[in-house]
Order: C-alpha cells, then sequence, then structure tokens
C-alpha cells in the first residue's frame, strides 16, 4: 500500500511539473509571437494577439530555371584539364557506367535529366 501511495504522489507530481513546463513555455511562446514593432500597444500594457498576412514574392517565375535534358560529358582525361582538381561533383554510378556533374553547373540549372546503367534519374543541386 505505501508503494501504491508514492506512485500516485510521483505521478501527481510528474504531471503538474509537465503541466507548469508546457503553461511556461506557451506563454514565453506567445510573448515571442506577440513581439510585433509594428504594433501600437502603449508601454507596459499586454500586446494584444495581431493577424499578420504575408505576400509570397516570386523572384524568378516558375518554371525559369531549365534543366538540363541532354547532358554531355567530357571524358575522364578531357575533365582532369578542364576542372580543377578540388571542384565539388555529384558523383553516379549504376550498372557500371558512371557520371559525374559539376555542381558549378547544377548552381545555374539544379536539374538534370539523365539515363544512366539504363535507368532514367533526376540529379538534383
Amino acid at each position: 500500500m505505501s508503494n501504491l501511495r508514492i506512485i500516485i504522489i510521483g505521478l501527481v507530481v510528474f504531471v503538474f511539473v509537465v503541466g507548469l513546463g508546457y503553461a511556461l513555455f506557451r506563454r514565453s511562446a506567445q510573448t515571442v509571437l506577440l513581439n510585433d514593432p509594428t504594433d501600437q500597444t502603449e508601454v507596459g500594457s499586454i500586446p494584444t494577439p495581431t493577424q499578420r498576412t504575408y505576400e509570397i514574392v516570386e523572384l524568378v517565375p516558375p518554371d525559369a530555371i531549365p534543366a538540363i535534358d541532354d547532358p554531355e560529358f567530357y571524358s575522364a582525361d578531357e575533365a582532369d584539364s578542364e576542372y580543377d582538381p578540388n571542384e565539388m561533383v555529384l558523383g553516379v554510378s549504376i550498372n557500371g557506367d558512371t557520371r559525374a556533374y559539376s555542381t558549378s553547373i547544377l548552381d545555374r540549372h539544379e536539374i538534370v535529366n539523365d539515363e544512366v546503367g539504363g535507368r532514367k534519374i533526376a540529379v538534383t543541386w
């Protein structure tokens, strides 16, 4: 009976501590969320929640960055003379067919549609 009482008291204390922690967390989260520099609430008063709206601004219209659909590759010897040894590449090897995609080219295109080792793949960066 004594062990049961200790377990019940422990559970009550645990639930209280978790509830208190949650309440404090919610209070601090609300303080952060309600800290709106455009709010004209008087100094010293509790700010009220404000409804914020955001406008999505497109910097680049959809499909403005063209994918590479028919990539051309250097041989390994040509690539050695063409690229810096520290050039970052994404490497793919499927069924003995190996390709390296330059990240500097992918910076401008982001997607390469290719077929490697008889499988169609999309390389993204």
